[in-house]
């Protein structure tokens, strides 16, 4: 058992590399009982995958303890459950694994294990060469003869060394000093130092043999010392591993006190012989091998012969076995009672004629018939499986090779005997064999559906050049045959269906067909036991994969006929895939209208509420907005900053309102009141709340809006609605809108999933960056808008992380995100000009800084070789931010510190200069306690300062814009994440970021503040950067990680992907 818990091991490291397991294979590393549950567990959907990476996969089982299973490129496959853990193979991992076999999740890591594994060979091919530091061993094997009936015994001993040679005076330690790269003495004379020595290929596998041995002992408590440990006992596995080594590789072997030198194993077929003679009472078989012969293991694959050790024939073994257990001075005797006879000339003889030479007595040879073989195979079906009847015809005689009937119980002495054609027969058999076919009870059965296509679609020819076959009529309805489809998707109730066709009549089972091509399958059995071709149907995959991922979101199982009925919002994409792919699909005239209506929404006949003047860009928004609610479908309003989304917004809650409806707002606390101010100045008739104060208040006006129903708005915070979430869930909204939607991201936080379980008939997501880090963030909010639409969480990132398929990805989404940038709709908008200043650390500030680099290097260092990236990310990233600290002020650090900064000193030469030409001026950073120095120095100076950070109440903050746009203070210090988005300030005309951000779109939400509808005058934005310092690597960074975002929403604006370790350590030089 230990032993086989190690070739657990064994198996389980193939999947380092994501080498793909056969279910054969699967079921010897779990166990035919786990296996079949990991089956079961991954077809009902009970395991998900929740990170993929270019490094890692990881899925997740739900159930009462969470359990998660991880493939790795660098470590072996696990799970977290006991089972795994004492095992080394659950049903989780067999769940997962085929799971990933099926995605193809493996292929990335199997490429890069590739890339790394590639100079491992390399130097396989360099160490098969002589080189300095090669040590000598040499192995000695000792053989006990073993009692009678008893198994044989091998042990090993070892000597190593360089010019002399040491015994090893205990195996598992010397194991250990190798595995571990110890040094290890042998003597006065040798010690073993593993930085430079080394052994040659194959003695290395002998080790590697003998640490799985070392391991499945300490495992089993099993502790050696003295000479058990000097000369260990090799159990039979493992001494048939280490011969397996041996047939290149010069060793001893000790036979009875008899040291043999062997150079290597040698292939043999042993001169066996074997008599047949008649008796009074039956037949004996006599059988005769070499007097010399000794077995080495109990399986007779190894022995002792003429003084050489030989490997056995695979052939002979088998017989050898019987022999050997039977043998007396070298020749062993089976009598066989007369009625036998037959079975013993029939099959016997012919097998026995197969392993040595066979000598008939004469009057037994006058007895025997010989005929020609004419092998005949019945083909049936039974069930969904195969069951086959092999006949052996020899003239009149049929013989059954799997019939279990007793002989008779009488044979005549003078009766003729058949001597059968054993190897013609063995290759019908053998070929039955290799199709798959398995015998029980006496019948001959081919199960699972991979075996049974093969074998349909070729391995039936390879049988009919060895024997006649014969099918039944059921049989012949499994011969595969090529789908021929046709289709037609049109629109019906509301829904996009799509139906199909096979040569003319309904295409039964289309979405398991499609299913299975999506899984790049090579058949799809239909339910009457059919099989369907698909190879070499590629035109229809990617159709196919849409179909597929849209009906597992949607939870489509039991679509058995011709059609498929999908949401209404998959219109546009499928009929952009049929103009590509051009398939045999028709489409209808009302699926052009759909797409029409949403591809042009400025045709859409749509009024424009009464009293709103809205800009073209912004009416087109607007009739953008209600085509979607029209078409019951949500979308995402992506428009640059300062275009006025949430006009846009307002124009469609005026157009639509009806009595008794009430639809919600949820905005970052900061803009909840800017969203009442808004209203109130634009739709005035409409009658709005803003949910605030205790829980009790806030219970308490829910309780208004269910009851009384005379709120048309409702405007609510991100964290209010976390909270309130349970008491909103039964209340059926018009509209649910997300103001600055990317605060739900990350699909996984308390908020994200909030939102989503709220009910409205549309839903509608506004944002200047639907995606900053990730493509995931856009897949989240794309699951509020439209749930389902871009498929699970998991199947989205198998398919357009890190920008793959960034094209279909961006023709999927582009319906239903409508984005313009400033540059292209306001024209008549005042330039921007930006540049980047360059400031010189002050003396006492490069000391600090130099002295932090030094210190805090070494501790990334540390963090990252015993903890990694990824446990150790949050410590990284703080000693990352203490750099960046330091960049802006050492005093955020050291709270002793006297001295000043560079960028301190650089800002104030800049605003002298600025104030006497009239700017106004927004000092953006994100360190709230630099922007309380840079105050406290600023109204030293005597400059009228106002202050804005995350603790500003949100009616403060619309008091505090209106107050600046309306010429009050000089300079408006901002909290970058408070103040960076909602904020209108165009009362400023100068734009400071006193230190950089890793993503340059949240520096550009906050200069949008100012450089947005409103403004008259050229914006000056300028970006602080300390001269030799992390924050130079910061900007680079964010250079060098920008495209994704062009990619998939519009030219202009990129992205910020996350820190890899790469990136860490470029910081850190």
């Amino acid at each position: 058992m230990l032993f086989w818990h190690s070739i657990h091991k064994a198996i389980l490291s193939e999947w380092i590399i994501g080498m793909t397991l056969s279910p054969y294979r699967l079921k010897i590393l779990a166990g035919e009982e786990e296996y079949k549950a990991g089956e079961l567990l991954m077809e009902r959907g009970g395991i998900r995958l929740t990170e993929q990476t270019a490094e890692h996969i990881r899925y997740a089982v739900a159930g009462d303890i969470r359990r998660d299973i991880t493939f790795s490129a660098a470590a072996p496959a696990q799970c977290t459950c006991e089972v795994c853990q004492e095992k080394g193979a659950c049903r989780h991992l067999v769940a997962a694994t085929l799971m990933a076999r099926e995605s193809g999740a493996l292929d990335e890591l199997f490429r890069r294990k590739a890339v790394t594994a590639a100079p491992l060979l390399m130097n396989a091919m360099e160490s098969a060469l002589p080189e300095d530091g090669t040590l000598r061993m040499e192995i000695t094997l000792f053989y006990e003869t073993p009692r009678p009936r008893q198994k044989p015994r091998m042990k090993i001993g070892l000597r190593v060394g360089e010019e002399r040679l040491y015994v090893v005076r205990s195996i598992p330690q010397m194991i250990e000093a190798v595995t571990e790269g110890t040094p290890m003495e042998f003597g006065k004379g040798f010690a073993f130092h593993p930085e430079w020595m080394h052994f040659a290929p194959r003695e290395k596998r002998v080790l590697d043999i003998l640490r799985a041995l070392c391991l499945a002992q300490q495992e089993g408590g099993t502790a050696l010392r003295g000479a058990e440990a000097r000369v260990m006992a090799l159990p039979e596995p493992y001494a048939e591993a280490i011969l397996k080594e041996m047939t290149a590789l010069p060793f001893r072997m000790v036979v009875e006190e008899k040291s043999i030198t062997v150079k290597r194993v040698r292939s043999a077929r042993l001169p066996l012989h074997f008599k047949v003679n008649s008796t009074m009472r039956g037949i004996t078989v006599t059988g005769h091998f070499p007097r010399d012969f000794q077995p080495l293991t109990s399986s007779c694959a190894y022995a002792v012969v003429a003084g050489n050790v030989v490997e056995v024939d695979e052939s002979q073994r088998s017989v050898m076995r019987v022999m050997w257990q039977e043998q007396f001075d070298g020749r062993c005797a089976f009598e066989y009672p007369m009625r036998d006879m037959g079975r013993v000339i029939g099959e016997l003889i012919p097998f026995l004629k197969l392993t040595g030479v066979v000598e008939i007595a004469p009057e037994l040879e006058k007895q025997l018939v010989k005929l020609p073989l004419l092998s005949q195979l019945y083909l049936d079906r039974e069930g969904r499986d195969v069951v086959a009847r092999t006949v052996f015809r020899y003239g009149s005689t049929e013989i059954d090779p799997f019939d279990e009937t007793p002989p008779p119980e009488t044979f005549s002495r003078n009766e003729k005997l058949l001597l059968r054609d054993a190897a013609a027969e063995r290759q019908v058999l053998d070929a039955l064999g290799g199709s798959g076919f398995y015998v029980s009870k006496g019948r001959v059965y081919l199960t699972g559906q991979d075996a049974i296509f093969d074998f349909v679609s070729g391995g039936v020819q390879k049988l009919q050049s060895l024997c006649e076959v014969y099918f039944s009529r059921d049989f012949r309805k499994m011969a595969p045959r090529k789908p021929l489809l046709k289709g037609r998707m049109q629109m019906k109730g509301g829904q996009l269906e799509l139906q199909f066709t096979e040569e003319g009549e309904p295409a039964q089972e289309i979405l398991g067909i499609m299913e299975a091509l999506s899984k790049r399958r090579r058949y799809f059995r239909l339910k009457d036991g059919s099989f369907l071709d698909l190879t070499d149907m590629e035109e229809w995959q990617p159709l196919a994969d849409s179909l597929a991922d849209a009906a597992d979101a949607e939870g489509l199982t039991n679509v058995s006929g011709d059609a498929i009925t999908l949401q209404a919002y998959r219109t546009c994409y499928l009929n952009s895939l049929l103009e590509e792919t051009r398939l045999p699909v028709e489409v209808d005239g009302s699926v052009q209208q759909t797409v029409q209506a949403l591809d042009q929404p400025a045709r859409a006949k749509v009024r424009l509420p009464h009293g709103l003047t809205l800009r073209p860009y912004q009416q087109r928004g607007f009739q953008w907005l209600q085509t979607l609610d029209q078409l019951h479908m949500g979308g995402i309003l992506a428009d640059d900053m300062g275009l006025g989304k949430t006009v846009q917004v307002i124009s469609l809650l005026k157009a639509t309102q009806q009595k008794d409806q009430v639809s919600l707002v949820v905005a970052p606390t900061s803009l909840t009141y800017n969203w009442l101010s808004e209203l109130n100045r634009f739709a005035p008739e409409l009658s709005v709340m803003v949910l605030s104060g205790p829980s009790a208040q806030r219970a308490s006006q829910i309780r208004h809006v269910k009851e009384i129903r005379d709120v048309d708005v409702l405007i609510t915070s991100y964290p209010l609605i976390r909270r309130d979430i349970d008491q909103m869930t039964d209340i059926s909204f018009r509209f649910v809108i997300l103001d600055e939607a990317q605060h739900i991201k990350n699909a996984g936080s308390v908020g994200a999933v909030a939102v989503k379980q709220l009910q409205a008939r549309t839903r509608f997501a506004l944002t200047g960056t639907p995606m900053e880090n990730s493509t995931g963030e856009l897949w989240s909010i794309f699951d509020f808008v439209l749930p389902g639409y871009l498929n699970s969480y998991g199947a989205f990132l198998r398919r357009y992380q890190d920008g793959e398929n960034a094209d279909d990805l961006r023709r999927k989404i582009r319906p239903f995100l409508m984005r313009r940038l400033k540059k292209d709709v306001l024209t008549e908008l005042p330039d921007k000009i930006e540049e980047v200043l360059t400031a010189q650390m002050s003396p006492e500030q490069s000391k600090v800084y130099r002295a932090a680099m030094v210190r805090l290097k070494e501790r990334v260092d540390h963090i990252m070789a015993e903890k990694g990236l990824g446990r150790g990310r949050t410590e990284v990233l703080a000693a990352i931010t203490e750099l960046r600290q330091i960049c802006c002020h050492p005093a955020l650090v050291l709270p002793d510190y006297s001295g000043t900064a560079g960028k301190m000193e650089m800002l104030l030469e800049i605003l002298p200069g600025a104030m006497a030409a009239g700017r106004r001026v927004l000092l953006f950073s994100q360190f709230t306690s630099m922007l309380k120095i840079l105050r406290k120095q600023l109204e030293s100076e005597s400059y009228a300062t106002m202050y804005l950070d995350g603790e500003t109440p949100p009616a403060k903050r619309l008091e505090m814009t209106e107050q600046f746009n309306a010429g009050q203070g000089q300079i408006f210090l901002i909290s970058l994440k408070a103040g960076g988005t909602g904020l209108n300030l165009t009362g400023a005309d100068m734009v400071i970021h006193y230190d950089p951000w890793w993503n340059p779109a949240a520096e550009d939400q906050a200069t949008d503040r100012a450089h947005r509808i409103g403004q008259t005058r050229k914006v000056e934005v300028i970006r602080l950067v300390t001269h030799g310092s992390i924050e130079e690597q910061v900007v680079e960074l964010g250079q060098r990680k920008k495209a994704l975002f062009d990619q998939l929403i519009t030219p202009g604006e990129e992205l910020v992907t996350a820190l890899t370790e790469q990136d860490i350590r470029a910081l850190f030089t």
